[in-house]
């Protein structure tokens, strides 16, 4: 039960990436902010199945590993291919934030896509399945 609720929970992080960069930076939230909702949805979601369809492998090989440690297993596997994946998709949107005509579609788009993709990431990388004792020795 905690793998789902963890997917959804990185959706929730994404989408106030979004509030957060629309916030911040005094941005209109238009037809591309909405958008911007969707597009993350599915980026964050098929990262979270990715990483932890990783974790989940590594603890049926692995079944006497710890539950952090396999986590940093399965992130240290598959984050290579989230942040060159998240880096392609930040890399595509910058030429729609800059110059002087801002579109009004594409700008909010692109803002919003940004802004929580590196919230998501960020949020990825600090939630795991485990339990919050192991969390507390993994800081210490």
């Amino acid at each position: 039960m905690k793998q789902p609720l963890a997917i959804i929970f990185v959706i929730l992080v994404s989408y106030i990436g979004v509030f957060l960069t629309f916030y911040w930076f005094k941005l209109n939230f238009d037809q591309g902010g909405f958008a911007s909702f969707v597009l993350l949805c599915g980026i964050t979601v098929n990262a979270s199945i990715y990483i932890l369809n990783e974790y989940n492998a590594v603890r049926k090989r692995f079944p006497c590993l710890a539950p952090l440690r396999t986590y940093v297993k399965a992130w240290n596997t598959k984050i290579i291919p989230i942040f060159l994946t998240v880096a392609s998709i930040v890399l595509g949107f910058i030429p729609f934030m800059v110059g002087a005509e801002k579109e009004e579609f594409w700008f909010p788009l692109a803002a919003g896509t940004i802004g929580g993709l590196i919230m998501s990431v960020s949020e990825c990388f600090f939630s795991r399945t485990d339990t919050e004792e192991e969390a507390m020795l993994y800081l210490l």
